[in-house]
């Protein structure tokens, strides 16, 4: 669970933050404020598993295309579970 901004209560799982884009403000489970994540954030977040999915297109290899697009995305995934703060809406 990731803590809320508003009350400091725990506010959504990772599954649910693993979805959470800028533009979807989603209401704590504790005390139901909007909290969603900010843009900037977001997208630090995303271009590096975003570049390492693109590199993979170079390859002929489809084990090579595969693998790399499967680190992309974990990497995606992690970085914003990781590294992604909620703030307020």
């Amino acid at each position: 669970m990731y803590q809320c901004p508003h009350c400091g209560k725990p506010a959504i799982t990772s599954l649910r933050k693993a979805f959470l884009g800028p533009g979807a403000p989603v209401p704590c489970q504790a005390c139901q404020k909007s909290v969603k994540v900010s843009f900037p954030d977001w997208l630090k977040a995303t271009l590096p598993g975003a570049a390492v999915m693109i590199a993979a297109l170079f390859f002929d290899s489809d084990l090579a295309v595969y693998g790399l697009s499967l680190i992309g995305l974990v990497l995606m995934i992690g970085l914003h579970l990781l590294r992604v703060p909620l703030v307020k809406e």
